[in-house]
């Protein structure tokens, strides 16, 4: 058969052709039906994410909870001191009980005691919300005519009316936007709701992975041996560990900080009075989250909610987040996180940039650690690519010189024979 297959250049070439001709009739067929084929790829895609959902949950709560378990394992083994293998499996399933012990009565403890109180700051604001409204209104409306009495002196005639239309109270807290608000935070709220037994899964599924997380990462590491070259292979586990550390060290220090900014801005807006103390603590605490522009995020609703209540309270509002704030990035954020990502500004805005424009508010929280990952790994492969052309850059100094004082390149000269 092989000597035939050999013989027959004929028949391998006719095959050839065959197969060319296929591949082209497909390719003419997808490309002149995208508008049929794409949406059923999507779905076909989306149908297999759903039902993978449950593991997809189970690994992200695994990979979450690690640190955790890890902390009460190193405590446990202290304090037991096992010495059989059956001892050490019981201390590690005590660890992730503890974690979910920890986890599952914070969750209760929250929905016992913040979330109702929420609620009531919600209700509370939902009920004074028409009387606000007016409030404001009348006082832009104050504001329209003590500006045309100022600028009715002008050589000119302004038009004023269009400006304030534009910020007219009554075109957004009305009945109707109050209720696309509510139905949306419904909508969200059944979501959630519906995926309540993907989360139910993903926690079993988090509770084995984590008993057999060395046996996970065993295969993990045959698999990348068995299908790739032992540098390469070396080269991507090494990718990976320097990237879950960069990872754990982000999620972690952020939290603690976000923690900690929430319940100092908690204990700073009781002492200032506000009435929505906790609702805007538990905004402000969440969205610093996102660095760089949490904050600023966090501190716009807090000073629009509070502005209804009055000018002044809102500008003392806003005055203390800036300080909490200025607080969190020059005192507690450097403190906790360190230079977690190491990146410099320009990446952090970049990256939130790009990541919430294509995966919204979690892509803004990922998008830091993402980057410095992929920016650590290029810097190598340049200093690599460099080294081997014999190019060595010096590092620019703070105080660099202008471009006429730079000194040139250094080139490494070839030696030759």
């Amino acid at each position: 058969m092989k000597n035939f297959w050999k013989n027959n250049s004929y028949l391998k070439v006719s095959l050839y052709a065959i197969m060319v001709v296929v591949v082209s009739i497909l390719f003419y067929r997808i490309s002149s039906n995208t508008d049929n084929i794409a949406p059923s790829i999507l779905a076909f895609f989306k149908e297999i994410i759903s039902i993978i959902a449950p593991i997809l949950y189970g690994l992200l709560i695994a990979y979450l909870f690690n640190p955790i378990m890890i902390f009460f394992e190193n405590y446990f083994i202290k304090w037991f001191k096992p010495s059989t293998v059956n001892q050490k499996k019981a201390i590690r399933s005590i660890s992730i009980v503890a974690v979910y012990i920890c986890i599952i009565g914070t969750i209760i403890l929250m929905f016992r005691y913040l979330v109702p109180q929420i609620t009531e700051n919600i209700k509370d604001l939902s009920a004074a919300l028409p009387d606000y409204a007016n409030n404001l209104e009348e006082r832009i409306n104050a504001l329209e005519k003590s500006v045309n009495q100022s600028i009715s002196g002008l050589p000119y005639q302004l038009d004023t009316s269009q400006v304030f239309t534009m910020i007219d109270p009554a075109k957004y807290l009305n009945t109707d936007f109050l209720g696309n608000i509510v139905s949306h935070l419904m909508g969200q709220a059944m979501s959630i709701v519906s995926s309540l037994f993907n989360w139910v899964m993903g926690l079993v599924i988090a509770f084995y992975v984590l008993m057999q997380k060395e046996s996970f990462s065993y295969g993990t590491k045959r698999l990348c041996y068995t299908l790739l070259s032992r540098q390469k292979a070396d080269k991507l586990i090494a990718v990976f560990s320097e990237g879950h550390e960069i990872f754990i060290k982000f999620f972690v220090g952020k939290f603690i900080d976000s923690f900690i900014i929430g319940a100092i801005c908690f204990v700073g807006l009781s002492i200032l009075d506000n009435p929505y103390a906790i609702l805007l603590s538990f905004i402000v605490g969440v969205l610093n989250m996102i660095p760089y522009f949490g904050p600023l995020l966090g501190a716009i609703p807090a000073v629009i909610i509070t502005l209804f209540t009055g000018f002044m309270p809102a500008v003392v509002v806003g005055i203390f987040i800036f300080l909490l704030q200025q607080f969190d990035g020059l005192v507690l954020g450097p403190k906790i996180l360190g230079d977690s990502i190491g990146l410099s500004p320009f990446w952090i805005i970049s990256g939130i940039l790009i990541g919430g424009a294509l995966w919204g508010p979690l892509g803004m929280f990922f998008a830091s650690p993402i980057i410095a990952v992929l920016l650590k790994n290029l810097n190598r492969y340049m200093d690599r690519v460099l080294s081997q052309k014999d190019v060595h850059l010096d590092p620019i100094p703070v105080d660099a010189p202008l471009p006429s004082e730079e000194k040139p390149v250094k080139v490494g000269k070839n030696k030759t024979k």
